[in-house]
């Protein structure tokens, strides 16, 4: 039953959204942005829609003192109720420095409040801001026991010099 099987799909790419574009681009929001380390983005392309518990997410992150917010206004807020058994987290747009605690949050997130199991499908997207001001992103869709695969090309963001 191949046609079952996962299909891991795994990517690191260069970006253009910084956390300045996202700020020049989001008038509304910019004051609430402006001092954030970890933004969740919408999903799927869209420019409004969140999946569904990005604001648990966000929620958690806050509590473990990462200074996240969501890039959207309480009226403008949408979800988008996926069914299906995978795990949608979403995109996230992360400062360099806060690489080692963000991993560490969201695999914490992921395991203990998902309680996602080896053989669950997992998707989502980092943005990490690097030293430098660019950006890349590590995109990953597969099963959450090869999650570390993404956290790690994402602490390598972390380390460079």
């Amino acid at each position: 039953m191949d046609f079952l099987e996962i299909k891991e799909k795994f990517s690191i790419q260069e970006e253009t959204v910084t956390f300045q574009t996202l700020i020049e681009n989001s008038p509304d929001l910019a004051e609430e942005l402006k001092d954030k380390n970890v933004v969740i983005l919408p999903s799927h392309d869209t420019k409004d829609a969140f999946y569904a518990g990005s604001l648990d997410t966000l929620d958690y992150l806050n509590n473990s003192e990462l200074n996240a917010d969501i890039s959207s206004t309480d009226e403008n807020y949408k979800e988008l109720g996926l069914h299906s058994a995978d795990i949608w987290l979403g995109t996230f747009i992360v400062k360099n420095f806060v690489i080692p605690i963000f991993c560490s949050v969201i695999a914490a997130y992921i395991y203990e409040n998902l309680k996602a199991k080896p053989d669950d499908k997992i998707s989502l997207r980092f943005i990490i801001e690097k030293k430098d001001g660019n950006t890349a992103s590590v995109n990953f869709d597969g099963k959450v026991e090869n999650l570390n695969k993404a956290l790690d090309a994402v602490k390598e963001f972390g380390d460079e010099n």
